[in-house]
């Protein structure tokens, strides 16, 4: 038995979907394959689940040799339900041409399982009989990508705070980023910091599974640290406004309980 799942965007859509889709593959005992952008697809590396990725780009259409390599890979296996998160009517077409009994989606003239439109992203796992564990999600990572993760972590034995800035114009400001380890320190000496360095999601993901606090202001790692249940300073919560340029240093301490 078989579920797929057809997911646009970007990392951050990714990791949004995945405990939904750890759900439906716990609950069901069911293998997913996953179509997604190609620059999303190693997020699901993630899932042991996902036993096949389809490359697709949702947001360009994709060119007619790409939706009829999809097409194909959807009527090939047998899946008896699709997780729908795109739209438009060439995904419509696909999925209507496929066998696919169930098809749960926000719309369109393919879905026989609708979702209300301001309905939470769970509502798509109601149509398969499912919800979501009253225990929250939580990443299982291969020991090989933990003990590398801490290999590479600062020398000592204190507390490793993680820094996870988003790096764009938006983001707080370097200066301040700069001088957060030694404000840290200078409250807790013991204290390790680092930056979370580039990698793949897994890599990333066992750097931050392996962190005692994450100081993030990047979506994406934001996510990786509440799905791997470590504790989380997220920047864009800290300031009402939304605005990182407004954040003072003081109140990134206060939030990490060293004030």
């Amino acid at each position: 038995m078989r579920i797929l799942f057809l997911i646009p965007g970007g990392p951050q859509e990714q990791l949004r979907i995945l405990p939904l889709a750890a759900a439906v593959a716990q609950q069901l005992r069911v293998q997913l394959q996953v179509a997604c952008p190609a620059a999303s697809a190693s997020v699901w590396k993630l899932l042991p689940a996902v036993e096949k990725l389809l490359p697709y780009e949702f947001s360009s259409g994709g060119s007619l040799a790409d939706w009829a390599n999809l097409l194909g890979s959807v009527r090939e296996p047998d899946f008896q339900a699709v997780l729908n998160f795109a739209s438009g009517w060439s995904i419509d077409l696909l999925l209507s041409c496929s066998h696919i009994p169930v098809r749960v989606a926000r719309g369109g003239f393919s879905c026989t399982a609708p979702v209300d439109a301001g309905a939470p992203v769970e509502a798509f796992l109601t149509p398969l009989g499912l919800a979501l564990p009253s225990q929250p999600f939580r990443l299982s990572l291969p020991a090989k990508a933990l003990e590398k993760a801490v290999q590479q972590q600062p020398a000592g034995q204190g507390p490793l705070l993680v820094l996870a800035p988003r790096g764009d114009s938006k983001d707080w400001d370097a200066a301040h980023w700069q001088a957060l380890p030694d404000l840290v320190r200078q409250k807790l000496p013991q204290a390790r910091v680092s930056s979370l360095r580039p990698g793949s999601p897994l890599e990333q993901a066992a750097q931050v599974a392996s962190a005692d606090v994450l100081v993030s202001s990047d979506p994406s790692a934001s996510s990786l640290a509440q799905l791997s249940g470590v504790t989380l300073v997220n920047l864009a919560a800290l300031s009402p406004t939304g605005d990182l340029g407004q954040l003072e240093s003081s109140q990134v301490l206060q939030a990490l309980g060293l004030t």
